[in-house]
C-alpha cells in the first residue's frame, strides 16, 4: 500500500469519526420533548347549577364580530351632522353630583367614565365585559386598585348601582344570557340588599349595521332589553332606557350621535350621564 492510498484511507476514517461524534453530541444535548399540555375540561360545570361568575357558556357559538372599541374622543364630534343635535354641555354637569354609587358595564360605561363627569361614583367597567365574566374579571377601579366586582360589593354599601351589559352577549344563546343576567342581579343584591339597582337598557345599534348583521342587530338587542326589563320590580330593581334620547325615530341608534355602530360620540356621554342623574336622582 503506497503512502497516497494510506493517506486517503486515514482521511476518510477521520471524516467518518467526526460525523459520528457530532451526531452523538447532538442527540445528547437535545432536551426531551415535553408532552403538550391539554385543557382541563373537568372544570366546566353545568351552567344551570353553577354561579354566573364561574361558568362561561363555552358551548355557545363565538361572536361573529367584536363591537367593543374605545369610546370616541370628544373632538370626533365634528363628524356628526349638527342639525337637530342634542345640546352638548360645556359647563357644570348634574352628573357631577353622583356620590355613593357604582356603575357596572362594558365599553359604553367606559365611555361614561372617560367622557362624562360622574362625580364620586365608582366605575367597574372594561371593554369586552359580559355577564359570563362579570364576577371573574379583575379591573382597576380608582381608589380601590385592582379588584373584582365581589371585592367592591363586599367593601361597602352603595346607594345606587347602574348596570348595563348585553352587547357582548348577543352572539350567544339569548335565553342563556338572560338566565345568567338574572343570576348576576341576584348575586349583586345578595351583597347589596338595601341598594337600588338600575337596570339600564342597552344602547341600540345603528340601522346600517343592524339591517345587514344576523347577530348584531336591534331585533336581538331589543329582545335582551325587553327581558332585562322584566327583572325590574319598580322598587329595588328599576329599569331605565336612554334610547329615546339617541334614537333615530325608527328604533335605531341615530347616526348623528354615533361614533360607530355601537358607541356614542365622546361629548354625548355627558348628555347621557346628566340624563341618568335627572332620571334617578332628582
Amino acid at each position: 500500500m503506497n503512502k497516497k492510498m494510506l493517506f486517503a484511507i486515514l482521511a476518510v476514517a477521520f471524516v467518518v469519526i467526526a460525523v459520528v461524534v457530532c451526531v452523538v453530541l447532538l442527540c445528547v444535548s437535545r432536551p426531551a420533548r415535553r408532552p403538550e399540555e391539554t385543557s382541563d375540561t373537568t372544570r366546566e360545570t353545568d351552567a344551570a347549577t353553577s354561579d354566573a361568575e364561574t361558568t362561561e357558556e363555552t358551548t355557545q357559538p363565538p361572536q361573529t364580530t367584536a363591537p367593543e372599541t374605545t369610546a370616541a374622543p370628544v373632538t370626533e364630534e365634528t363628524t356628526a351632522p349638527e342639525t337637530t343635535a342634542l345640546p352638548v354641555y360645556t359647563g357644570d354637569h348634574k352628573s357631577a353630583n353622583f356620590g355613593n354609587v357604582l356603575f357596572i358595564g362594558d365599553s359604553r360605561t367606559v365611555g361614561l367614565k372617560d367622557y362624562a363627569n360622574l362625580g364620586a361614583a365608582d366605575v367597574f367597567a372594561e371593554n369586552g365585559l359580559n355577564v359570563f365574566k362579570l364576577f371573574r374579571d379583575v379591573i382597576n377601579v380608582p381608589g380601590h386598585g385592582q379588584v373584582t366586582l365581589e371585592n367592591l360589593l363586599s367593601a361597602k354599601q352603595y346607594d345606587k348601582i347602574y348596570l348595563m351589559l348585553g352587547i357582548n352577549e348577543i352572539g350567544y344563546d339569548l335565553d342563556r344570557v338572560i338566565e345568567f343576567y338574572g343570576k348576576a342581579l341576584d348575586k349583586i343584591q345578595g351583597y347589596q340588599p338595601n341598594t337600588t339597582v338600575y337596570i339600564q337598557a342597552n344602547l341600540l345599534i345603528q340601522k346600517s349595521r343592524s339591517d345587514r348583521d344576523p347577530v348584531y342587530n336591534n331585533t336581538n338587542m331589543q329582545y335582551l332589553n325587553d327581558h332585562m326589563a322584566a327583572f325590574a320590580d319598580g322598587v329595588k330593581r328599576i329599569y331605565i332606557d336612554v334610547n329615546p334620547l339617541f334614537d333615530d325615530g325608527a328604533g335605531n341608534l341615530s347616526a348623528q350621535y354615533a361614533y360607530d355602530d355601537f358607541h356614542l360620540l365622546g361629548s354625548y356621554y355627558a348628555v347621557w350621564a346628566d340624563w341618568i342623574y335627572e332620571t334617578t336622582c332628582e
